[in-house]
Formats: structure tokens, sequence, C-alpha cells
């Protein structure tokens, strides 16, 4: 996944799929609490939106580094050429 710290995402992914095997062997155990598997299902909930928000805001920090360089090399052509003409003048 490009944009995403590999420690961040797997971090995040790991702590999703353990919550997701907690839920799925807790569906069918009869002795399960409603309220434990409410506050299971909400931090599994709680990850992924975390997840979304931290994935969104490095996808938009890449963006603006990417500006930020075509930017900078726009500029830097525009110099270079600038260098030349005077170069061919003289």
């Amino acid at each position: 996944m490009q944009g995403i710290e590999p420690k961040f995402h797997s971090s995040l992914t790991d702590r999703m799929e353990y919550y997701r095997g907690l839920l799925k062997k807790t569906a069918g155990d009869p002795e399960i609490q409603p309220s434990d598997m409410i506050s299971k299902i909400s931090e599994l909930s709680e990850l992924y939106e975390d997840y979304l928000a931290q994935k969104k805001q490095l996808e938009r920090s890449i963006k603006n580094y990417r500006q930020y360089h075509d930017d900078l090399r726009k500029q830097l052509t525009l110099r270079v050429r600038e260098l030349k003409r005077k170069v061919r003048q003289k």
C-alpha cells in the first residue's frame, strides 16, 4: 500500500485482525455478555477509523510533497534556461 508507513500499517492491521478473530470466536459463545461484544466491536471500529484517517493524512502529505517537488523542478528548469540564454548571449 503506497504512502503508508509499513510499521504503522502492519501494527494497525495486526490489531484489527486480532479483534476480528476475537469477534469470530466469541460470536458463537453463549456465555459472552452483549456489553463485551459491543465494546469489542466499537474498538475494532475505532481502529479502522484511525487507520482510514492516518491513511488519508499520509496520502495528502505525499500529494503535497509531490506538488512541492514538481514546483521546485519547474523553477529550476526555468532558472537553468535563463542561465543558458545568458551564456549564449555572451
